[in-house]
């Protein structure tokens, strides 16, 4: 049978399972784990097949540890894990992402094990299972406090059929782009299937226009360093954002068509003629329009000084969080090795990697079973540069608030591009050192 080799699939460019199940509750004679995710509900078949792997490890091992699950679909277990930071009630076993902005607090005060300390008892865990760079995004002061899950990268997707019909090149240039835009406001179809809310996935967006622009990555990089977000590029790429809603490009009410799945449900009616995807949201879409879909550059802009064509976006994902006070809890300690163990074992990565997920750990599937739509993102991919999204290197959560509201806002058109990047500036600057 062919192998085919599964490691992170990210040069990153700088130096996050499953239907809700209700809560059971907890014996008296058996040590309670709560373990929070949002991977639920039935949309995709990773969560489907996770969910049920949940279920699994909690009827099986019902006699030694309840297992107790706290599902908050999409970016709500962001809010969630913060609730639950404020009231020092962390879930003992988590899902979450990396970053400063996400995980510095709960390191500042205790709250995570690393993972170096966690694999000097596990039984089955090194962290040389994983590349080094998967990291990253979760180290801090030399230590990492997060195994990586799940990786990303985004890449164009164009509904040919779209264009076809209306006589349309797929466009390589901004000028191109708003020809096409013209064409499609006038027959009722969404030229770029973005909105916005709680940043998700406006931010993308953003980013892919703001990294064609001089300064754009090179500008970003240290922002957890200097704290200095405005600059020509940002704003530039803002002005973009705001001429492009201006000429119709994106859907009217930007709230309500805020988020991946909103834009994905747009494209498979073929309401919109091009969305940027990724590996968890090809699920999402019907087959029948991923026959007529194809994978090519987002249009360069007019004063771009790197081709769309030479870069991505991508990181790690999720990865999985351990609470220090759990751990140190004695009834606890030896059933979250065994869980945590379950959850990361090389089944569970291969569930992950044959349901269109990047699983970030080095592991081995069937190259026969992996979806085809897979392996044309990873062709398309593959000798680009990766960047990430400057959602990961926000310093404070102060500063990552401000960014996703103020990206919402500008989608919205709520906020002119220069009060957005003096917006958000001035979340950077709350906290600045």
């Amino acid at each position: 049978m062919k192998k085919v080799f599964i490691a992170l699939l990210i040069a990153l460019a700088m130096v996050p399972l499953f239907a809700g199940g209700e809560a059971e509750s907890s014996s008296s004679s058996v040590p309670e784990l709560r373990f929070a995710y949002n991977w639920t509900g039935t949309a995709t078949s990773k969560d489907m097949e996770f969910e049920s792997r949940l279920f699994e490890y909690r009827d099986a091992h019902a006699d030694e540890v309840s297992l107790v699950l706290e599902p908050s679909p999409d970016m709500t277990l962001q809010d969630k894990i913060k609730v639950d930071l404020a009231a020092d009630d962390l879930p003992d076993v988590f899902l979450y992402w990396g970053g400063l902005s996400n995980i510095g607090d709960m390191v500042a005060y205790g709250k995570l094990v690393d993972v170096d300390t966690y694999c000097a008892e596990s039984q089955t865990l090194r962290k040389e299972d994983w590349p080094a760079s998967t990291f990253g995004d979760s180290t801090v002061d030399g230590k990492a406090y997060m195994f990586p899950i799940s990786t990303f990268k985004w890449f164009p997707l164009y509904n040919k059929a779209l264009f076809d019909q209306y006589g349309l090149e797929i466009p390589t240039t901004y000028e191109e782009l708003k020809e096409c835009a013209k064409v499609f406001s006038e027959n009722g179809i969404v030229t770029i299937g973005v909105g916005s809310l709680g940043g998700e996935y406006g931010h993308v967006y953003y980013n892919e226009i703001l990294y064609q622009l001089e300064g754009g990555v090179d500008e970003t990089r240290d922002l957890n360093v200097d704290y200095q977000f405005a600059s020509d590029a940002t704003l530039r790429a803002a002005e973009y954002v705001a001429e492009m809603k201006a000429l119709g490009m994106f859907p009217n009410d930007t709230i309500a068509q805020g988020g991946s799945s909103q834009a994905t449900a747009l494209y498979t009616q073929s309401k919109c003629a091009m969305i940027l995807c990724a590996p968890w949201l090809i699920d999402t879409i019907d087959q029948a329009v991923l026959d007529t879909s194809v994978i090519a550059p987002f249009p360069k802009l007019p004063d771009a000084v790197v081709d769309p064509a030479t870069f991505n976006q991508g990181s790690v994902s999720q990865g999985l969080c351990i609470s220090k006070d759990a751990w140190d809890d004695p009834a606890k300690h030896d059933e979250i090795i065994k869980f945590v163990d379950y959850i990361l074992s090389d089944e569970t990565f291969n569930i992950l990697a044959l349901t269109n997920d990047l699983p970030a750990k080095n592991i081995e599937v069937d190259e026969s079973q992996l979806n085809p739509w897979i392996a044309k993102s990873i062709e398309a991919t593959n000798g680009q540069e990766t960047y990430q999204p400057l959602w990961f290197l926000l310093p404070t959560t102060e500063a990552s608030t401000a960014y996703i509201d103020n990206i919402d806002m500008l989608f919205a058109g709520a906020v002119t591009p220069q009060q957005f990047v003096d917006n958000v500036q001035a979340g950077f600057d709350e906290n600045r050192p």
